[in-house]
């Protein structure tokens, strides 16, 4: 199809260039001819403007062909017609009029228009002959014969002679060139008939082909449908699982109802990554003591969340809280550590950061955290919590002992516990950041922490849209009673 098409093109570009040659062998024959026809008309026939008007068609057509590089030849060719066309009006005009043979030979120049200039621009060139030789006619009738009629008898019948021959020979040129296309287009279709066979052949072996293929890849089809049905049946009922797996979660996580209890004011942001969650927070009351903890395992996901549930059923066993949040944490630690089996050399190495609260029936407030985060906002501003650099379980010598903050809050003071997945997360204007997120908090201040939550809930809607969510999220805002 290819070799077809490029010869097709080849084809229309050596039709052009056949026609360019005709053109300038027929403007070197003009040429020869305007030389003749000079020298006759000053010397033989002793007509001075013939053979001025011959000269002027020389200097034209020298002209022409040394702008031949430079300006287009079909250019060239349409400014040679309307120049001869011109020259033949005059000549006529000058040799006697319609008698003259030079009449004639402004019919024939749209036969060379027509093969050389198309349809188009050959109309244009009928046009102005026909008005030229319309005007010869009516000079001829209103002068009642011939404006000028210099030559003699013998002369004129010479001179008509010597425009048959030239238009002989000019008529004889444009055949010639009509020939040799219609010889190179007959050819070219016997050559193009052979081509349409074998590609005929070719066509009906390619089909084949594509027959076979077609039927190859059905088939190979129908075995990716099958492979895609089961993989669609297995990721369902993981989905499912999963599904299943997050009312689990939820179910030991503690509840709105018990967490209502526990606190004057309570509101909890909970975003898993995925369906299930490696954060986790946890509340209850001990006695005089209120325990609240937020924390956030290695990973997300499945992995994080049975993190999440070995931290959980460590702190649901609780009898009673320890001394200080330092030494819950140090138990949380050496638990992970046994729980995992994280003393053997291909152990378990994942672990958590944690923040864990005390809050005493007096107000007095205990904190410590492991890579935690945590912050207050009271009626002096935004207080952040101080966290040790050092996480729960991992096979890591711990060294650092866990520090205790304790404050003296206030009846009002609102408690933040949270992991860094807010704060974290990539948005339109890039990562939310510590500081939105404490001006936020800071603006419910003796407000509802419902209403705070949810702000923080449109803002990160209004922040992600379009981009994935990279970690889970947790938020634990509460007020205590």
């Amino acid at each position: 199809m290819n070799s077809t098409l490029n010869a097709q093109l080849l084809y229309g570009n050596r039709i052009e260039l056949n026609k360019e040659k005709s053109f300038w062998r027929k403007a070197k024959y003009s040429f020869l001819f305007f030389i003749f026809f000079t020298l006759a008309g000053f010397f033989k026939l002793q007509f001075f403007q013939s053979g001025l008007l011959a000269f002027s068609g020389m200097l034209v057509l020298f002209t022409i062909y040394m702008l031949r590089k430079r300006v287009k030849w079909k250019t060239l060719c349409t400014v040679y017609l309307y120049f001869l066309t011109t020259m033949l009006f005059f000549l006529s005009l000058a040799a006697g009029g319609m008698k003259a043979h030079s009449s004639a030979w402004i019919a024939t120049t749209i036969v060379t228009a027509y093969w050389f200039l198309g349809k188009k621009r050959s109309r244009f060139i009928l046009v102005y002959s026909a008005v030229l030789l319309t005007l010869l006619f009516v000079i001829e009738l209103v002068n009642d014969g011939p404006l000028f009629d210099p030559l003699s008898s013998t002369n004129q019948v010479l001179f008509n002679w010597l425009l048959d021959l030239a238009l002989l020979l000019n008529i004889s040129n444009d055949v010639r060139a009509m020939d040799l296309q219609t010889t190179i287009f007959q050819n070219k279709l016997q050559k193009n008939s052979d081509e349409l066979i074998q590609f005929g052949e070719e066509l009906s072996q390619t089909n084949e082909e594509i027959n076979a293929q077609k039927e190859e890849i059905e088939s190979q089809r129908d075995d990716i449908e099958k492979s895609h049905l089961k993989l669609r049946k297995s990721l369902d009922h993981v989905t499912d699982s999963i599904r299943y797996a997050k009312t689990i979660q939820m179910a030991l996580l503690t509840s709105q109802e018990e967490l209502n209890k526990i606190f004057k004011e309570v509101s909890i942001l909970f975003k898993p990554k995925d369906h299930v969650s490696g954060d986790f927070y946890f509340s209850r009351k001990f006695d005089n003591r209120t325990l609240m903890v937020v924390g956030d395992c290695t990973g997300h996901g499945v992995p994080g969340a049975l993190l999440s549930m070995v931290a959980l059923e460590a702190l649901d066993r609780l009898e009673e809280l320890p001394e200080s949040p330092a030494d819950l944490l140090e138990a949380l630690d050496t638990y992970f550590f046994e729980k995992l089996r994280q003393s053997n050399v291909d152990g378990n190495k994942d672990g958590m950061d944690i923040s864990v609260a005390y809050i005493d029936y007096d107000y007095r407030f205990q904190y410590a955290g492991a890579k935690g985060k945590g912050l207050l906002v009271d009626n002096t501003g935004v207080v952040p919590l101080k966290a040790t650099n050092r996480s729960i379980g991992g096979n890591i010598k711990k060294s650092k002992a866990f520090e205790v903050t304790e404050i003296q809050i206030q009846p009002d003071t609102l408690i933040c516990l949270y992991t860094d997945g807010f704060v974290d997360q990539n948005g339109i204007n890039g990562k939310i950041g510590s500081l939105r997120f404490r001006n936020i908090l800071e603006k419910y201040y003796l407000k509802f922490t419902k209403d705070c939550v949810e702000e923080l809930e449109v803002v990160l809607n209004n922040e992600t849209y379009g981009f994935t969510q990279r970690d889970d999220i947790t938020v634990f805002v509460a007020i205590h009673h």
